[in-house]
Order: structure tokens, then C-alpha cells, then sequence
């Protein structure tokens, strides 16, 4: 009886041992983040119990939970206490492998000490795969009546064309042939025009073989076996629509038909007819014709008649009516300026800022103070929001904590329900009344709007809100500078001007006088750092610059050469 005693008491301390142990440890219950995954889109990770309080819900986070080999760029949030996002800021490597590793700081807000179910988390990108050919007859030169046939090969990632000859063969009626590159970039689409090739009343049977091992641009996974892919090219004398695509960026849809050979261009619309009927325009292309409308919807659903007796450039003739049908789909999330160029905005005008969005319903909006003396900085590497105290968005999408240095600082920030931007056409306006907090540090404004859901889904834009218009001519030894009110155009006196050089040294100062103009006198050195490159005008309420390398005017189309004394 006692030997039993001495014997329970081991395992009872076991029992709770290993009861301890689990009441210490938390479990990965689901993730998204195995097998393949889109390029773009968010990675879950849910867990079997609660690890941060609600007041930490649906907040950006630029801790690194979880390490990413090979690393990606994004951030983190929880969305429930049990569930973290990972958001890409770009889209994922292709044909890539990527392994997971959950750190330490997942835990930070918990007693818990393990994680269990995190060994070996691996998902990778889709293979490099060819989607689709495409072969047409195409005419040498624009003044040649022979033509090759061109073969366009389609892939779901960039290839480089060099790689892609060392795996590739083409056979055409069970013979070798020989071809050309036409492509000479990484693209998804790689063009080959095949040889000797007679145009002659027949049609060929082609195929394609291309080795594996094949690894897209940016990847590293290579293709896993062989490509063989069967085509045809049809006779010369007969035209064929081969295929049609659609897409549609949220204004203009657009319909792409790939024929068998080059279209003639004059009379071509009316070989076409859209049901519902939308005013269209036809864009000739070497492989087919693009139709383009801003009258396209989305929602709806269309169909294509393209009539008998379309005619080729060499001579093909469509023999029969082609009839099919047309849909665009839902489209994908997107936030972009209507204008990427555009900076200036009038300080007495209605400050309105054309937005694009398509499919979001949540933004969150960034607005920075660009210093007068980071402005030169801040055109040539970009700017990145520090949103946080120790993070910034860095170019490529990475978030580093232990740069100090920054271009400008962050005055304003909301979430906003786009749906309640006023609409205008097809896109949203913002009306820019943003109560600056740092009215007296001179400077340009800096604009992101992101999606609150997908990091990836966001654009930004350097704004100057001013009423100083400024046009500068450059000479040997000054620089010429005219201001003049934006909103009435009468010259601007009084506006101090300091030109800047490339290396962000300032070249000379002046003021505008009764006529609105200001001549910088400035001594021209040999160092190239020296050459003007920003002329900066302030007031003392308004304030404006002028960076040479994004203004600059083409004077080619214009007669600058001054009144001639004898016209002969």
C-alpha cells in the first residue's frame, strides 16, 4: 500500500507539470499563410487565445511579430484580440518561397511563454507559368509587302528574354525553325518572329517547348518540369479574331482583340457594334485593336459583333461574323491622384484635389509639413510619413526605427469615409482645409491617402497652396524671376526670392520690385553642385518654390530667337 503511494505521487506532480505547461502556452489555430498565396493580399494569423486588449484593435503596428524570410516589406494589426493582419506594402516576389517566424513580441501584452503550431510555416507565390499565345502575321516595315509570323508568348510573371532563349525551341509542322527576339526587356510578354516562313494558303501547326527551370525576374523558384504548348498559325489569306480580354481601371474600360494578323486602320469602327450601345474609340495595335470607352460599366454586361469582310494589311479577309460576350468583373482596390504631376494649388481658389478611388471604403488620410530647407531632398528620394514616433514607410516599403532624420513632420491625420467625398465624374474630391500646426516653418505639404484595410493600396503628392505664380529664366551670371498673383495675375512686389544650387547651397537672394520682378546676381563655379537648381518665394503670409528639374519648359516649339532687323 505504501509502494503505491510512493508511486502516485510522481505522476500527480506530472499531471500538474504538464497542466502548468499548457495554461502557458498558446496555440497557432489557423493562418492563410501556407500552400500558394495571391502576390497582394493580407496574411492571417488566429490564435486559441486572446493576446492584446480591444484598445489595441485596428491600429497599424511596426513591430515585427513575425519575420519574414525572404523579408517583406508591411505591417501589422490586430484585428481581434485573437487575430493578427499582416498587410504586404507591395506585392509578394514571384515563384518565391517564403518561411515564417513568429518572435517574441507577439507575446509582450501576455503571461503566456510558448506559441505552439508555428514550426515550419511556409507558403510561396504562384509558379512561372505561360498563360497564353498569340500568333499573328506581321509585316516587316512599314513599306514591306512581306510579312512574318509573330508569336507572342504570355506569362503570369516578367521574363527575361535572354533566359527564356536558352530553354526555348519552336517546331512547326514537326520541323525546327529558327527565330528573332523581339522582345528585349523582362516582360509578361515575350514577342518571337519565326524564319523562313513562306505566306502561302495553308495553315501551320506550331509548338512550343520550353525547358524547366525557368525562374521569372524577381524570383527564385524555377519552373518544376517541362512546357509543351500546341498552337496554330492560320493562313494568310484568312483573317481570325484569336481572342478578347477586358479590364477596367474604375473610369475606362477597354476591350483588347488579338487577331491573326495586322488590322487595316480606316472604316475599322464601323466593322463593330457594342450592345448596350456606348461611344467607343478604336486603337490600332500590331497584334489586333484595342476598343476604349469611358462609358463602360462595370456592373454590366455587353455584347461584341464584329462584322464578315474586315480586312488585314496583308490581305486576310474575316470570312465570318464574330459574336461574343463582353464582362469586366469586380475590379480591384485602388487609391490614385488624377494628376500625379500637378503640385500647385491656389491659396484663394477652392483648394480641391481629384482623387480616384475605386473599392475602398475606408482611407485614412496623412498630411506633412515639408521644410523649406528639405525641399531639394525631398523631390530627389521621396518622402515617407513617420506615422509613429519611431517608424517611417521608407521606399521600398521597409519601416525603420533608428533613423532619426526626417524631411518634414506629420500636422494632420483622419480616417474618412470616402463615400462621402463629394463625386466628380468618375472620381471623389478632397477639399484640402487642413489647420496647418506649424504655420511658422516655411514649406510644402505632402499628401498620402491609404486604404485602412490593404498597406497597399495608397498614393501620395507633394501640394503648395500659394498665390505667389512664379516663372524663372535662367542666364550666365543671374536668374530672372517674375511673380505674379494667381488669382488675379497682377505683378507681386515685395516677394523675397533665394535661388538654391544642387547641393542645397544657397546661390543668391533678391526682391521682386514694383514690376513683380527680381534678378539674382550669382557667380557660376565648376563644381556641378552649384548649378541653380529651386528658387524659393516668400512673404510674409505666403510662401512658394519652384524646383527647376520637374518645371522646366521645352522652348524648341517656341521663337526665342528675338525681332530680326531685316527679315531677309
Amino acid at each position: 500500500m505504501r509502494i503505491k503511494i510512493c508511486l502516485s505521487i510522481p505522476i500527480a506532480i506530472g499531471i500538474i507539470f504538464l497542466s502548468a505547461c499548457n495554461r502557458n502556452t498558446v496555440s497557432l489555430d489557423y493562418t492563410n499563410a501556407k500552400n500558394e498565396v495571391e502576390q497582394l493580399g493580407n496574411l492571417t494569423f488566429r490564435f486559441s487565445k486572446p493576446l492584446v486588449k480591444d484598445s489595441l484593435l485596428n491600429q497599424w503596428d511596426s513591430t515585427e511579430y513575425i519575420a519574414f524570410e525572404p523579408k517583406i516589406p508591411g505591417r501589422f494589426r490586430w484585428e481581434h484580440p485573437d487575430e493578427l493582419v499582416f498587410s504586404p506594402s507591395k506585392p509578394l516576389l514571384p515563384a518565391t518561397t517564403f518561411k515564417a517566424k513568429f518572435n517574441g513580441d507577439i507575446l509582450q501584452s501576455t503571461g503566456y511563454g510558448k506559441i505552439s503550431k508555428t514550426d515550419n510555416i511556409t507558403f510561396h507565390t504562384a509558379d512561372l507559368i505561360l498563360e497564353n499565345t498569340n500568333v499573328s502575321w506581321i509585316l516587316q516595315d512599314e513599306h514591306s509587302n512581306t510579312a512574318l509570323p509573330q508569336l507572342d508568348l504570355i506569362f503570369n510573371y516578367p521574363v527575361n528574354p535572354s533566359l527564356l532563349k536558352e530553354k526555348l525551341q519552336l517546331t512547326v509542322n514537326g520541323q525546327t525553325v529558327n527565330y528573332n527576339l523581339q522582345t528585349l526587356s523582362a516582360t509578361n510578354k515575350i514577342s518571337v518572329r519565326l524564319l523562313n516562313l513562306k505566306m502561302q494558303d495553308e495553315d501551320y501547326e506550331a509548338k512550343i517547348s520550353i525547358d524547366k527551370g525557368l525562374v521569372p525576374e524577381g524570383g527564385l523558384n524555377g519552373t518544376p518540369e517541362k512546357t509543351d504548348v500546341r498552337t496554330y498559325l492560320s493562313s494568310p489569306l484568312v483573317l481570325h479574331i484569336n481572342s478578347v480580354s477586358t479590364e477596367h481601371d474604375g473610369t475606362t474600360g477597354t476591350v483588347k482583340v488579338t487577331t491573326s494578323q495586322q488590322i487595316v486602320a480606316p472604316g475599322i469602327s464601323s466593322f463593330i457594334t457594342l450592345t448596350p450601345t456606348v461611344k467607343f474609340t478604336v486603337e490600332i495595335q500590331d497584334d489586333g485593336f484595342l476598343i476604349h470607352s469611358d462609358h463602360f460599366d462595370v456592373a454590366k454586361s455587353y455584347e461584341l459583333a464584329i462584322a464578315k469582310g474586315l480586312r488585314g494589311r496583308i490581305g486576310g479577309i474575316l470570312k465570318e461574323d464574330y459574336n461574343g460576350n463582353l464582362a469586366f468583373g469586380k475590379l480591384e482596390p485602388s487609391i490614385s491622384f488624377a494628376s500625379s504631376k500637378s503640385v500647385y494649388l491656389s491659396r484663394d481658389g477652392q483648394k480641391n484635389i481629384e482623387v480616384k478611388i475605386t473599392n475602398v471604403q475606408k482611407a485614412k488620410l496623412v498630411v506633412s509639413k515639408i521644410y523649406e530647407n528639405n525641399l531639394l531632398t525631398a523631390q530627389r528620394n521621396g518622402y515617407y510619413p513617420r506615422e509613429t514616433r519611431n517608424e517611417y514607410i521608407g521606399e521600398d516599403g521597409y519601416y525603420d526605427q533608428g533613423s532619426d532624420a526626417t524631411s518634414g513632420d506629420i500636422i494632420f491625420q483622419q480616417e474618412i469615409d470616402t463615400r462621402s467625398l463629394p463625386i466628380y465624374g468618375n472620381s471623389r474630391l478632397f477639399h484640402f482645409t487642413i489647420d496647418d500646426k506649424l504655420p511658422d516653418f516655411k514649406g510644402i505639404y505632402h499628401i498620402m491617402i491609404r486604404s485602412t484595410q490593404d498597406n497597399w493600396v495608397r498614393d501620395s503628392r507633394f501640394v503648395s497652396i500659394s498665390d505667389i505664380g512664379l516663372v524663372a529664366k535662367e542666364g550666365k551670371e543671374k536668374i530672372l524671376v517674375f511673380a505674379n498673383s494667381l488669382k488675379n495675375a497682377n505683378a507681386l512686389p515685395g516677394v523675397n526670392m533665394i535661388a538654391y544650387g544642387a547641393n542645397n547651397q544657397v546661390l543668391g537672394m533678391a526682391s521682386t520690385n514694383a514690376e513683380g520682378v527680381a534678378e539674382i546676381a550669382y557667380s557660376r563655379k565648376e563644381f556641378a553642385g552649384f548649378t541653380p537648381a529651386m528658387i524659393i518665394a516668400k512673404t510674409a503670409n505666403d510662401f512658394n518654390y519652384l524646383p527647376f528639374n520637374s518645371a522646366k519648359i521645352n522652348m524648341s516649339r517656341f521663337e526665342v530667337g528675338g525681332k530680326h532687323i531685316n527679315s531677309t
